[in-house]
């Protein structure tokens, strides 16, 4: 069930999901004053566990990601009143090597980009993150219908983190100089 974002009614709309034991996406607000107190707790509440990237994303869940708002959009999966997972995302662009670029039928060496900012699921979740994975697609190829965007990029937070996209999720890595490298997926089946 999907429910529209926070707006001047999210107040309402976060109560009902609260009650509710179906699971709800929101997007946070552009104001901390605009969050209602069921859902500042339920942020307060979020622990995606205790490896450094999850404790990051926690860490930003909490403290960074409604001032992010000019630059990324967070999008929250709630169920019970409780955060189950979320993921933010930003536009941004993508050095591909040129191999790569005859793949996906695109010119530029940078590729236009959905960046994942963050993302991260609540170590009592019991939905698995693919799920949270799999809504970002969704939305960068809906964002992709209105600007030129080409694919999806994740930052890894450490190498093992790198590894983790890599092996479960198919990412490939970018011709970025940076360490860990920017990696990447086709917003579009090649």
């Amino acid at each position: 069930m999907t429910r529209p974002d926070l707006g001047e009614d999210a107040t309402a709309s976060v109560a009902a999901t609260s009650a509710d034991a179906q699971s709800s996406w929101v997007t946070l607000p552009s104001v901390q004053e605009d969050l209602p107190q069921e859902l500042q707790l339920a942020l307060e509440a979020f622990d995606a566990g205790e490896r450094p990237a999850a404790r990051a994303a926690s860490t930003w869940l909490r403290t960074q990601a409604v001032a992010a708002f000019q630059t990324s959009r967070t999008r929250l999966l709630l169920c019970s009143g409780r955060v189950e997972g979320f993921y933010s995302l930003a536009s941004a662009q993508v050095e591909l090597n040129q191999r790569d670029r005859r793949r996906i039928d695109i010119a530029p060496v940078r590729a236009p980009a959905s960046l994942v900012t963050w993302i991260a699921k609540d170590k009592r979740a019991e939905i698995d993150g693919k799920l949270l994975l799999l809504h970002a697609v969704a939305t960068a190829r809906r964002a992709a219908e209105l600007q030129a965007t080409s694919v999806l990029v994740v930052d890894p937070f450490d190498e093992e983190t790198a590894i983790m996209w890599r092996e479960r999720f198919g990412f490939r890595t970018s011709a970025e100089a940076k360490k860990p490298k920017r990696l990447w997926l086709p917003l579009q089946p090649i």
